[in-house]
């Protein structure tokens, strides 16, 4: 489980939208289980119920970078495209 403290800054280098800050802000700051990157130190990935987000906590001063964002598939999705094969 990752959480940050409250008012712990969010870097933005993408610029990704206020919302989208906004909402990872709210997950950290409540709690979420992350999963480690098992390449990289003190980077996670963070999945809410329609977003995956890629950040990194700097060890030194607990500031987030949003490095990435993306739209999760549900489970429906994947179950119903299982029959298309390339």
């Amino acid at each position: 489980m990752i959480q940050v403290k409250q008012g712990a800054r969010i870097e933005n280098p993408r610029e990704y939208g206020p919302g989208a800050i906004e909402h990872l802000r709210h997950l950290l700051e409540v709690g979420i289980p992350a999963q480690r990157d098992p390449q990289r130190e003190n980077f996670y990935e963070i999945e809410s119920n329609s977003e995956t987000y890629y950040i990194h906590v700097s060890p030194v001063s607990g500031n987030v970078t949003l490095l990435a964002k993306w739209l999760r598939q549900s489970q429906d999705c994947c179950l119903s495209s299982g029959h298309l094969f390339a």
